[in-house]
């Protein structure tokens, strides 16, 4: 390609550039104008000059705030000055003009939305978190499978939570206890198979009842074993049926597994806990406090080792709760109406 080519394609180039500055700047001055227009007509309506967005020089404001427009990427700021005239908007007393200048308000609002670089055209959405969120328990489903985990502080009330849900939503319901009845029989089918396996072991020097335990855990510790058999029937339960589950990391082996649920943590102030468990077990509050400090840590260790996540981190969970503030049946109705099933 010759240089005068290559000239004429940078020439090119530089005035589409200009061109769409230009534009740029063209809209945006046009959408300061109405929305200096929009501060001026409200404040006039509301009988005021106190408290206008934009005072003194017209010209200057304008120039002020069509930069704000075409330079500010995110529009923090412009948002605010925008926001301050709608809420003065909100107090006029006259219906009509109220009505009439949150129509123009909205209209900028679009208009805003509709910039190349106006806020909110950023989204802080990560499909890879949203396509397992409460949204999509209906996608590619054709059974409506719907699986709710629970995590809790202890004496938050969160086992009472998950049960009392799953009692208004008819689910079944899964926690450590029902879990260790699950594993025992699971172990129970590798054992039934393992012996149908007819091995002679009589003439090996291995004790008969670890060779069966080694082959049943894939040589695995038995604590390590019994997490990824939960994780196995966690697996298999959501291939069937709707259910929710307390703790056992079920939020991230069904995350893991790309398997759609809502994950929901609750906990409440210390101090409120101890009291619960004081009241529950009939036992000193130093005595309930000690509890709860005890299993909340052995519950965090856990989660961090067989998840590498930080347990009761917000960002790790679609809900989280303060269970002080709602009371058992409000935080399942918090929950049910999260999820659509209020009604």
């Amino acid at each position: 390609m010759s240089d005068n080519n290559i000239n004429n394609i940078d020439n090119s180039i530089n005035n589409e550039n200009k061109s769409s500055n230009y534009d740029a700047k063209t809209i945006a001055y046009n959408l300061a104008k109405k929305i200096y227009e929009l501060d001026s007509n409200v404040y006039e309506s509301v009988g005021s000059e106190l408290g206008r967005v934009f005072i003194g020089d017209a010209d200057k404001c304008l120039d002020k705030l069509s930069a704000l427009i075409y330079t500010n990427p995110h529009g923090y700021l412009l948002r605010s000055e925008v926001a301050l005239v709608g809420n003065m908007a909100r107090t006029i007393k006259d219906k009509e003009a109220k009505s009439k200048f949150m129509r123009q308000y909205n209209d900028i609002l679009n208009e805003i939305a509709e910039l190349p670089h106006g806020f909110g055209s950023v989204d802080i959405l990560d499909t890879s978190i949203s396509e397992l969120n409460v949204s999509n328990f209906h996608r590619n489903n054709n059974d409506n499978r719907m699986i709710i985990c629970i995590s809790r502080t202890e004496g938050s009330a969160g086992t009472d939570i998950g049960f009392a849900l799953a009692d208004k939503l008819r689910l079944n319901y899964y926690d450590a206890e029902i879990f260790k009845d699950l594993v025992i029989r699971k172990d129970a089918e590798k054992d039934a198979r393992w012996k149908s396996k007819k091995i002679d072991l009589s003439h090996e020097m291995i004790n008969p009842e670890k060779a069966r335990r080694f082959s049943r855990n894939h040589g695995l510790p038995a604590n390590d074993a019994a997490f990824f058999n939960e994780s196995e029937i966690l697996r298999e339960l959501a291939e069937k049926e709707d259910f929710i589950v307390i703790g056992r990391c079920a939020d991230v082996i069904l995350k893991n597994n790309n398997i759609p649920h809502v994950s929901v943590f609750i906990t409440a102030p210390v101090q409120q806990r101890a009291r619960r468990i004081m009241e529950l077990e009939k036992i000193p509050y130093s005595k309930a406090l000690k509890r709860l400090v005890k299993l909340d840590k052995k519950r965090e260790r856990y989660y961090k080792f067989y998840t590498n996540n930080i347990w009761g981190q917000a960002y790790n969970y679609d809900l989280c709760i303060n269970s002080a503030s709602y009371g058992i049946d409000e935080a399942v109705n918090l929950i049910l109406r999260v999820i659509n099933r209020d009604k």
